[in-house]
């Protein structure tokens, strides 16, 4: 690896008056550690002190962040992001920049998944009732109310979470929507309920803030979403209003994960084949976990950041160690999908023991508020 790809890796990039330092994203993870606690504090705070750019806070349900409905009883919103605020702060003062991405599940009124309301979806599945028109245009304003709330608690950006099989993933998938309404029909019609959320948040954070799209490029099952689709997606979120698209893959954890069994870099050639088409800052991700991979994926112009996830957990000092060329240094990732994949019941359960790290390799992982 050169010293000029490596500097590229960590050059700094702007995004609408926010500058990142370098081109590396910690990704966001369903580890269940919330923002609040003392444990979920020191987590984030190691990987900012390690160098990484930005920080992409998990999959944070709307209703959470756009009033007390969900929360069951008044000012739980504003504690809430009072603390959120806190950690904010001290992630800025460790040198980095901090988004969180906006997510929602399948229940209506409330989009968190296995609690309140009806299981919901872009057309009737299962157990699944199709949302009505007026259904769809109440979470659209939660998507809206969200990201104003977000950037009221000093997040640089919001991430709105397109992808992984989750409800705004569906309506554009032809194998989920169905519907025969202005939401449904051919790829544009399909497109629709994405391109509202992301005007409503436009109006509502104003035309200066930071606004990323996470999109699964391809769905990676027969009759799914494909490449093709998905530009005309990214081209058309472009237009109404995003900054940066997010490129990952799938809908099923495997995918979401990939595993040891899948090459290094697994879904860059979707976030380049976005990149050629897209003329806005493209993230990949995908098993990259080398300093050396890192930096040739943005010298040669295959994206403009790179998300890295299950690494940082492995070892939150990745990025300065590649800065300061200590490759042999570094606590490689080798994606086995043991402590830092488990499932929703799994991880509450992990995550709320002080015994059990979230790394197989790292022990500390986790465990850092401990020390």
């Amino acid at each position: 690896m050169s010293q000029q790809d490596l500097a590229t890796l960590f050059s700094p990039i702007d995004i609408k008056g926010l500058e990142i330092k370098n081109r590396i994203i910690m990704a966001p993870m369903a580890l269940s550690l919330g923002f609040r606690s003392q444990r979920a504090r020191a987590f984030y705070l190691e990987r900012a002190r390690g160098g990484v750019g930005a920080i992409i806070l998990p999959g944070t349900a709307v209703d959470i962040l756009a009033s007390d409905e969900a929360w069951g009883k008044s000012e739980a919103l504003a504690s809430f992001l009072q603390g959120l605020s806190s950690l904010v702060a001290d992630i800025h003062d460790a040198g980095a920049k901090v988004g969180i991405q906006l997510w929602h599940g399948f229940h209506f009124p409330a989009g968190l998944t296995g609690t309140q309301g009806e299981l919901t979806a872009p057309s009737p599945v299962g157990e699944a009732r199709e949302l009505t028109t007026a259904e769809i245009k109440n979470i659209i304003g939660k998507f809206a109310a969200a990201a104003a709330k977000a950037k009221e608690a000093g997040l640089d950006f919001v991430d709105i979470h397109g992808a992984h099989g989750y409800l705004l993933h569906r309506f554009f998938s032809p194998l989920d929507n169905q519907r025969s309404d202005k939401y449904g029909g051919s790829v544009r019609k399909r497109m629709t309920f994405a391109l509202d959320c992301v005007k409503a948040v436009r109006q509502a954070v104003g035309r200066d803030y930071p606004l990323f799209w996470r999109l699964s490029a391809e769905e990676g099952v027969v009759g799914g979403i494909t490449l093709a689709q998905s530009i005309k997606l990214a081209l058309t979120l472009k237009e109404a209003g995003v900054d940066v698209i997010d490129v990952s893959y799938g809908r099923a954890l495997r995918q979401v994960m990939p595993s040891k069994k899948r090459p290094m870099g697994t879904y860059v050639p979707q976030a380049e084949a976005i990149k050629r088409e897209v003329n806005i800052p493209i993230i990949a991700v995908g098993r990259i976990n080398s300093p050396q991979l890192a930096s040739a994926i943005i010298s040669q112009n295959k994206a403009d950041l790179v998300a890295i996830g299950r690494q940082l957990i492995a070892d939150p000092e990745w990025p300065r160690k590649a800065h300061e060329g200590r490759y042999d240094d570094i606590m490689y990732c080798d994606s086995c999908n043991k402590n830092c994949v488990r499932s929703i019941p799994e991880v509450k359960k992990a995550t709320a023991s002080e015994d059990l790290s979230l790394c197989n390799l790292n022990e500390r992982a986790g465990k850092e508020w401990m020390v």
